[in-house]
C-alpha cells in the first residue's frame, strides 16, 4: 500500500484536508500579491489589576463578571493571569460563595490549568451540586486525577445514579483510558432498561479502552433475530478497534446494515483497521442512499487506489450530496499525481464534464483545471452558457486557469453579450458578475487585442454593471496594455481611482485598487502626481492605499514609507476597564 495514499486516507476518514482546496480565486486579488503588514494585537493586560480587585470584592456580580473575563481572556491569548488563581480558588471553596459566582470561577480554573488545585476542585465538585460538577469532572478527567476515580466506578455500578453523573463517569472512563471499569461499561451497555443515549456512551468508552476481546459481547448484542438499532450499533462502537478476524467479520456483517447509521460506523473501522475487506462490498458502499456511507466507500478506494478504481470514484464527481462530490474531487486531484492513475481519471472526469448535469460538470471543471487538462477547454466554452450559475463560475475560472488560445472568441463573445444584458436589464447575479470577472481576467492575461474595446466599456461607472466585472476589465487592460501606455485610458482610470470618497454611490474599493495596479502596469507617469494627492498623508491600511503605494513605486522606483500596522484588539469592550 502507497504510504503517502493510507496517510491521506486516514486524514479523510477524520474528516481533515491534507492541502488546499481546489476553488476559483480571481487572478487580481493575488496579481500583484501586495505585503500587508501584520497588525499589532492588542491585549487587554492593562484591566487585569481592576479585575483582580473585582475578584476579591464580595458582591456576587462582581466576583462572577471578573471570573468570566479571565477566562475568556486567556482563551483569546492574554498573558499573566496566572495571579488570579489564589482568589478564585478562594471564591471556589468559600462556603458563603454563591453558586453564580462558584462556577465562573471553577471554570476560570479549568481554563487557566491550575491542575495544582484539582484537590480543591474535587472536593467542592462533591459538595456544591451537579452544574458545578459538569464544568469539573471533565477537567480532572483529562488531567488523569486519580482520587476521583472511585467515584466514578461507583456511580457505574450504581443502578440509581443520577442520569447526568452517570454520564460525567462514563466520559471520564473513556478518556482516562480505565479498564477497570470495564465490566460496569459493559453491564449499562446489555441493560435493555437504560436509555439508549446511556447505552451507546457506554458502548463507545469500551470500545475506545478495550481494542481485542469483546467479540462475546458483541454477539450476544446481535444475537436475535431482528437486533434493535440501539444493540446494533453497540455492538458496532465495541468492535471498532478489534482485529482479529472473526470480529472484523461481524464489522463486514454490520457495514451492510439497512441503516446508514450502523453501516458508516462499521465502515469507519473498518477503513482504520483493514480496508481490504471491504473491497467485496464496494460498489454496494458507494451506491448507498447515504452520504457518510458513501464517503466511506471513497476512503477505501482512495488508500486502495488502482486504475480502476480512480475511474470508478472519477464518477461520483457527479454524486447528489455536495460534501461527496467535494471529496471525491480533493481526492482525485492528489492521486492524480502518481501516473498510473492520472490517465483514468483524466477519462473518468472527461465523460462527466461532457454529461448533462451541473453537479458533476462544476466538479469536473475544477478538478481538470486544476490538473491542467487543456483539451478540457473546448468542452468549458460550451458550458459558458450554463443555466447554472455553479457551471459558468467554474468554468470561467477554468478557461482563464488553461488559457487556451482558440477559447479567446467564445469568451470575448460571452463578456460583449454581458455588457449588452447589464446595460438594458440591470445588475447581473453574483454568479455572472464572478463569472465575467474571470473572463475579463482571461482576456487580458492572453493579451486579445480585439477585446480591448469591450473591456474600455466596464470601465465607467456604471454599478449595474457588477463590480468583480468592472474590477476584472480594468486589471485585464492593464495586460493588455502592459508598457504600452495609453493617455486616454489612463486618465479615465485616474478619474475612477481618485473620484472623492463622498461621492454617492461611492465607486467600489475593489474598481479603485484595479485601476491603480494598471496605471502602474502601463507605465502612466503623467498620473503620479494625482495618485499621490489622492493617497495624501492617509496611512490607513485598505486595498485602495496599498494599491497606489505599489503603482507608485512601479512608476517611480520611490518605496514610500510603510504604512502604519493596524491595531486589534482581541476584544472591543470587557465588563470592567482601565481608563488609561
Amino acid at each position: 500500500m502507497r504510504p503517502i495514499v493510507l496517510l491521506m486516507t486516514l486524514l479523510l476518514t477524520a474528516g481533515a484536508v491534507a492541502r488546499a482546496e481546489i476553488r476559483t480565486e480571481l487572478a487580481m486579488d493575488s496579481d500583484p500579491i501586495l505585503k500587508v503588514p501584520e497588525p499589532i494585537v492588542v491585549f487587554p493586560v492593562k484591566h487585569r489589576p481592576l479585575w483582580l480587585k473585582a475578584l476579591a470584592r464580595p458582591e456576587i456580580d462582581l466576583q462572577r463578571r471578573a471570573a468570566e473575563a479571565i477566562a475568556e481572556a486567556h482563551l483569546l491569548g492574554t498573558p499573566d493571569l496566572a495571579e488570579a488563581k489564589p482568589i478564585l480558588v478562594n471564591i471556589v471553596s468559600a462556603e458563603s460563595t454563591h453558586p453564580a459566582a462558584r462556577v465562573p470561577a471553577a471554570r476560570a480554573l479549568i481554563v487557566l490549568e491550575a491542575r495544582e488545585s484539582a484537590d480543591t476542585l474535587f472536593a467542592v465538585s462533591q459538595k456544591y451540586g451537579t452544574d458545578l460538577r459538569q464544568q469539573i469532572e471533565p477537567a480532572l478527567a483529562k488531567w488523569k486525577y486519580q482520587p476521583i476515580r472511585q467515584v466514578w466506578q461507583q456511580r457505574l455500578d450504581v443502578a440509581d445514579t443520577r442520569q447526568r453523573d452517570l454520564m460525567l463517569a462514563i466520559d471520564a472512563a473513556q478518556v482516562t483510558s480505565d479498564s477497570s471499569m470495564i465490566p460496569a461499561l459493559l453491564l449499562i451497555v446489555h441493560d435493555p432498561l437504560r436509555p439508549s443515549g446511556t447505552r451507546l456512551a457506554a458502548a463507545r468508552a469500551a470500545g475506545q479502552i478495550q481494542n481485542s476481546g469483546l467479540g462475546p459481547d458483541a454477539e450476544k448484542l446481535l444475537d436475535s433475530p431482528a437486533p434493535s438499532i440501539v444493540n446494533r450499533l453497540c455492538a458496532t462502537s465495541l468492535l471498532k478497534q478489534h482485529r482479529s478476524q472473526t470480529e472484523q467479520s461481524r464489522l463486514v456483517r454490520l457495514a451492510q446494515d439497512e441503516e446508514p447509521t450502523i453501516a458508516a460506523a462499521a465502515l469507519t473501522a473498518l477503513n482504520f483497521k483493514d480496508p481490504q475487506l471491504i473491497l467485496p462490498i464496494g460498489e454496494q458502499v458507494l451506491t448507498n442512499r447515504d452520504a457518510n456511507v458513501r464517503l466511506q466507500g471513497v476512503a477505501t478506494y482512495v488508500t486502495l487506489a488502482t486504475p480502476d478504481r480512480a475511474a470508478r470514484l472519477g464518477r461520483l464527481l457527479d454524486d447528489p450530496h455536495p460534501g461527496v462530490r467535494g471529496q471525491v474531487r480533493e481526492r482525485l486531484f492528489v492521486l492524480a499525481q502518481e501516473a498510473e492513475l492520472f490517465a483514468p481519471i483524466i477519462q473518468s472526469a472527461t465523460e462527466v464534464l461532457a454529461g448533462d448535469r451541473w453537479p458533476g460538470q462544476e466538479q469536473a471543471a475544477l478538478l481538470l483545471t486544476a490538473l491542467d487538462h487543456k483539451p478540457a477547454a473546448a468542452r468549458m466554452a460550451q458550458l459558458l452558457n450554463s443555466p447554472r450559475g455553479e457551471v459558468t463560475v467554474a468554468t470561467a475560472w477554468g478557461l482563464r486557469k488553461l488559457a487556451v488560445q482558440d477559447t479567446l472568441p467564445a469568451i470575448l463573445e460571452k463578456v460583449q453579450k454581458e455588457f449588452e444584458v447589464r446595460s438594458k436589464v440591470g445588475t447581473a447575479t453574483h454568479a455572472a458578475d464572478a463569472q465575467v470577472a474571470h473572463l475579463c481576467e482571461a482576456l487580458g492575461l492572453m493579451k486579445y487585442a480585439p477585446a480591448d474595446p469591450v473591456l474600455r466599456s466596464y470601465v465607467p461607472k456604471n454599478l449595474l454593471l457588477g463590480e468583480l466585472t468592472r474590477g476584472g476589465a480594468i486589471w485585464a487592460l492593464g495586460h493588455l496594455h502592459a508598457d504600452k501606455l495609453d493617455e486616454p485610458l489612463a486618465k479615465l482610470m485616474t478619474e475612477r481611482l481618485t473620484e472623492p470618497l463622498s461621492a454617492i454611490p461611492q465607486e467600489s474599493s475593489r474598481v479603485r485598487h484595479a485601476c491603480a495596479i494598471s496605471l502602474g502596469r502601463m507605465q502612466a507617469k503623467s498620473q503620479v502626481d494625482p495618485m499621490r494627492k489622492f493617497l495624501g498623508p492617509n496611512t490607513e491600511l485598505d486595498t485602495t492605499s496599498m494599491a497606489i503605494r505599489w503603482a507608485i513605486h512601479e512608476l517611480t522606483g520611490e518605496t514610500l514609507p510603510e504604512p502604519a500596522r493596524p491595531v486589534n484588539f482581541v476584544k472591543s469592550k470587557w465588563f470592567l476597564e482601565s481608563l488609561d
